[in-house]
């Protein structure tokens, strides 16, 4: 048993060897086949004249003399593979069959297995392109404060791996062409997301180029939006007290009194009052400007009004919830921050002013509030027309009893107005349609859409603009088509991104992050999902494709290898006989005085030609069958006015496992027979009938 385990390890150990000698041998084998096909060429008639095969020729010589080195007395590997040619060219037929076996095993693999690869490259190219193998979306996650600005694109490019963050605007507009309306998606870009996602455009490509890029964050774009510097806030003070509830549900809390600082989060409508300061703030958009106070600094910028607060602070929780902001000790916080004065209702402003009773605006019916309308009481009809001076969404109802009451009409209401906003400065009104619209906007071609003039207005997310709740669109602007992209399955639009900036928003729908390779896309992707955010990614697609086709592929292989085992049976069969029928020649050779190692790198090397030979053929047969399917397919997908289909590919890698499979069959095959060549005593063999 020691000694067993003894020889069982030394061949382990010489394994390496084994294996090195029998890849130069194969490296020997291919030299001296295309050695052998340069000099065939170099003797036809009409090649003659090419110098180039006589050339060839020599370096092969020289190349095989360097791989062989110094000659040890041994019989050389060059000599030992044309020996077996020409052992194997006196059983011509049988060798053929053997490798043709052995080649159609090899190619039912090739084939099935080409196949799957085909069309797993035909479907990821149909769902994606290679750029998007390295991008990624990023939208808004679970938690509702944070924001997609300009300021977060910032912190996002500073993640390592990350080349660019491009932002998009995705809004609903009103489009509106010879009579027709029509609601359509609108996407606000800008010439870095053309250059990433690369659309194919029909007309106009090359002609998107960036308007307006710095728009909005500049200190030029914070003018013209109100949202330069206020300064100390102490210095804006307006020194009047008011108390006042929140018109909505609940109404955003900065930290200052401007919407570039930091969103707090949420004060929410509790039933009580709450008491806050007046003071002069960040200009904000609103149906009612006109009916707020309004104010002018020394750069004629105009200000707006806003209520500086101490008050409990909440946060967006899961699906819209709303959840109180904590500290350490569960306690709810409360911060200092600001409202906007048209996002709440007046309930009582300051002592020496005949205010409003809290009672009856709130319809609580307290003694005070109902002792007597002369008692700095006013009636429900004067509640509602001060209230309407910061909303519109008001009315007056009466209960069983009589009593008047002012009623707030919340979002979904049956009296709701539509507020209208304007672009700050001249937009580039700029719009490359997809080819889907055409036939919307009554046209056959993409050339009669260019040059044309379309009114669109856009629908304004609730929220979405600084200072503008409720339902809001801009005002109707005209467009000019300037290109056509090519998807006819699809209904939108692209326009510069400066346009929906010049609307007041500052928020981007979307974002897309582009890794510089796509191995770091999965690590800045964990990275962005930490902050809070969610992202989606086109690699996402590809991996469930490649999963269930390297299912397919392996179960295609598995059937393509009973093939294999078929024609390997035959290799042995064949090896098997060879050595039967050349026993006596075997005793020849040892008893000239080729030595017994060489006699057994003689059969084996007839093994590894058939393997090795069997498994180049069944690459190129595999490959031929599956580009004969490729075309037949083609040709029935041309004639139903489709596109080429290319349902065959073979990667490289592939390929080379596919001969490295056919080294290991032609030794394992080879194996068994050359042994017992090599332990054929000369004498025995001799006597052999």
């Amino acid at each position: 048993m020691k000694q067993k385990l003894n020889k069982f390890i030394k061949s382990v150990v010489k394994l390496p060897g084994v294996l090195g000698k029998n890849l130069v041998f194969i490296l020997i084998l291919y030299i001296y086949v295309s050695r052998g096909f340069l000099k065939w060429l170099s003797k036809r008639k009409l090649l003659k004249w090419v110098p180039l095969f006589g050339l060839g020729v020599k370096f092969l010589n020289w190349l095989l003399t360097k791989i062989e080195g110094k000659n040890t007395g041994k019989v050389s590997k060059e000599y030992l593979i044309e020996l077996a040619f020409r052992n194997m060219a006196t059983k011509r037929n049988r060798t053929v069959v053997t490798i043709g076996g052995m080649a159609l095993g090899v190619g039912a693999i090739v084939f099935l297995v080409s196949v799957g690869y085909g069309l797993e490259r035909m479907v990821i190219s149909k769902v994606t392109k290679l750029n998007e193998l390295r991008m990624a979306d990023i939208t808004p996650g679970q938690v509702g404060s944070l924001e997609m600005n300009d300021e977060m694109r910032e912190k996002i490019l500073l993640i390592e791996g990350v080349e660019d963050v491009i932002p998009v605007i995705s809004m609903v507009s009103k489009v509106k062409y010879n009579g027709s309306v029509l609601d359509v998606m609108a996407m606000g870009i800008e010439e870095n997301y053309v250059k990433a996602t690369v659309p194919k455009f029909l007309l106009g490509e090359g002609s998107f180029k960036d308007r307006d890029v710095d728009f909005g964050y500049t200190s030029e774009g914070q003018k013209v939006l109100g949202a330069s510097s206020l300064g100390d806030l102490e210095a804006n003070k307006i020194e009047e007290v008011v108390s006042f509830r929140p018109k909505e549900k609940m109404v955003p809390i900065w930290s200052s009194c401007e919407t570039k600082s930091n969103k707090i989060g949420y004060i929410v409508d509790s039933g009580e009052e709450v008491s806050g300061e007046r003071q002069w703030g960040e200009r904000y958009y609103s149906a009612v400007d006109e009916d707020l106070e309004q104010n002018f600094n020394n750069e004629n910028q105009q200000y707006s009004t806003w209520i500086m607060v101490i008050a409990p602070i909440w946060v967006e929780g899961v699906k819209g919830s709303m959840i109180p902001k904590l500290d350490a000790f569960g306690q709810q916080i409360h911060e200092k921050g600001c409202v906007m004065e048209k996002d709440i209702l007046i309930i009582k402003k300051s002592e020496d002013e005949v205010g409003l009773v809290a009672g009856q605006v709130l319809g609580i019916n307290s003694d005070e509030a109902t002792t007597s309308a002369e008692e700095a009481t006013l009636s429900a009809e004067t509640v509602a027309a001060e209230v309407a001076t910061t909303s519109a969404n008001v009315r007056v109802v009466k209960d069983e009893s009589g009593q008047e009451w002012v009623e707030y009409i919340q979002e979904g209401g049956d009296v709701e107005e539509t507020k209208e906003i304007t672009f700050e400065g001249v937009p580039a009104a700029e719009a490359y349609i997809s080819s889907g619209i055409l036939k919307l906007l009554g046209m056959s071609k993409a050339e009669e859409a260019v040059g044309k003039i379309l009114s669109v207005s856009y629908i304004i997310t609730d929220g979405t603009v600084a200072g503008v709740s409720g339902r809001v669109q801009s005002v109707e602007s005209d467009f000019t088509i300037k290109g056509v992209v090519d998807d006819p399955n699809s209904n939108y639009y692209f326009f510069h991104l400066a346009d929906a900036k010049r609307l007041g928003i500052r928020n981007y729908s979307q974002m897309m992050v582009v890794s510089k390779d796509k191995e770091s896309l999965a690590e800045i992707r964990k990275t962005i999902e930490s902050m809070g955010f969610k992202t989606g990614s086109a690699a996402d697609t590809v991996a469930q494709i490649e999963s269930i086709f390297g299912n397919l592929r392996l179960l295609l292989g598995l059937l393509g290898t009973i093939a294999l085992a078929v024609a390997s049976l035959g290799m042995f069969n064949t090896m098997t006989v060879s050595l039967l029928e050349r026993t006596r020649e075997v005793g020849v050779m040892k008893s000239i005085g080729m030595l017994s190692d060489e006699v057994k790198e003689l059969f084996l090397a007839e093994s590894l030609i058939m393997g090795i030979g069997g498994g180049t053929f069944g690459v190129l047969m595999g490959f031929l069958t599956g580009k004969i399917l490729s075309l037949v397919l083609t040709s029935i997908s041309v004639f139903k006015g489709q596109g080429a289909m290319d349902v065959s590919y073979i990667p490289w890698f592939f390929v080379a496992f596919i001969i490295g499979v056919s080294f290991v069959v032609g030794i394992l095959t080879g194996w068994y027979p050359s042994k017992r060549a090599r332990q054929i005593s000369a004498l025995n063999a001799l006597r052999y009938e």
